[in-house]
């Protein structure tokens, strides 16, 4: 199968600079390692030669050919939906929290594992996608099954999957521009006085390679430029406290997306999440799973993206039944109804 452009002043304009890989990115609307990948697989003619060179100067009225290759088979063919769910039961516990042709919005239970992984023996999410809903096709053949952002094993809640390449390119721009994003609210063991901002550097632990953690802080320059620490920032806010015993309910809001950042973070303030062992919680709580949960997303629809009247959807993802529980045993039932509506939460952050 073959793509075929003509290029237009209007493609020229749009394109920083017209070599031929940013041609191939703004008119294919595809990220720019997309249209890389295209090029070094040999699959873009121009003006009927092939063209492995991504600095290749483009023309007005050039003529791109793109040749698209067959999707590769799924792996795990073998499996059915309901032995699926006979070896992990938790697949029956996800719900959608909305739906269309280009967008769908899960809401993920605790102790499920997004992606596969050598190394991992159960069934994971993808598996569940790819029993669930039909495989998009990249332009480089390979199938995807829309998945532009994850959630740890234990964390559960909102989870945004692509129906369409155009979707799955939207989402992941709006990730990486923040445009797209979760509030999260966990039961922390030590409550915090006041809302408190954690800006900072992390990377692998340095004694626990399971773990993360703050290693410099933001203003240290020279630290920051060590490839192995990424930046990081989140926002804690107290929501309510437990009259039963040092409990409290937080939210958080999310600047980056940095593997364990919620947890990383409260960590290094001396706060953990019930439940979250790994990272140093000691209480009498301990049989509960982590008490992380992505309440709220928000997210341009991928319809609208990049157009002026695009606004801004917000989508809640109910909290699962072990986490509402514990909050209706220790919380004030009345109160809790108050503080978990979405407005309350987004009116925490807004000055953010």
């Amino acid at each position: 199968m073959q793509d075929s452009i003509i290029i237009t002043q209007k493609d020229l304009d749009a394109t920083p600079k017209p070599r031929l890989d940013s041609i191939l990115s703004t008119c294919l609307q595809i990220p720019r390692t997309q249209a890389l990948q295209l090029i070094k697989n040999q699959r873009v003619t121009l003006n009927d030669n092939l063209c492995i060179k991504p600095s290749t100067q483009i023309t007005l009225n050039d003529t791109l050919q793109i040749s698209i290759p067959n999707p590769q088979p799924s792996t795990n063919t073998h499996m059915t939906l309901d032995m699926l769910i006979q070896a992990k039961p938790e697949f029956l516990d996800i719900s959608v929290v909305y739906e269309d042709n280009e967008l769908l919005i899960l809401n993920k239970p605790p102790h499920i594992v997004i992606h596969e992984a050598p190394s991992l023996k159960e069934p994971t999410l993808v598996d569940w996608l790819k029993l669930t809903q039909p495989p998009i096709r990249n332009l480089c053949g390979d199938l995807r099954y829309g998945i532009v952002h994850r959630l740890d094993r234990q964390t559960s809640g909102a989870l945004a999957i692509a129906k369409t390449p155009h979707a799955y390119n939207a989402l992941s721009t709006q990730l990486k521009t923040r445009e797209m994003g979760r509030y999260y609210l966990a039961l922390i063991d030590n409550p915090l006085k006041e809302t408190t901002t954690i800006e900072c550097y992390m990377g692998r632990h340095p004694k626990n390679r399971l773990k993360m953690a703050k290693l410099a802080p933001y203003e240290n320059s020279q630290d920051s430029k060590h490839s192995a620490l990424r930046y990081s920032k989140s926002i804690f806010t107290p929501l309510l406290d437990s009259p039963k015993d040092t409990l409290q309910l937080i939210a958080i809001k999310l600047f980056t997306g940095r593997t364990h950042q919620i947890r990383a973070h409260l960590e290094s303030i001396g706060r953990h999440i019930i439940g979250d062992t790994l990272y140093g919680y000691k209480g009498k709580f301990e049989g509960y799973r982590v008490l992380l949960h992505a309440y709220l997303m928000y997210v341009l629809h991928p319809d609208g993206y990049n157009t002026q009247d695009c606004k801004k959807h917000i989508f809640k993802a109910p909290l699962f039944a072990d986490m509402l529980q514990f909050l209706e045993q220790y919380f004030d039932k009345e109160m809790l109804d108050e503080v978990l509506a979405p407005k309350h939460i987004l009116d925490c952050f807004t000055h953010f």
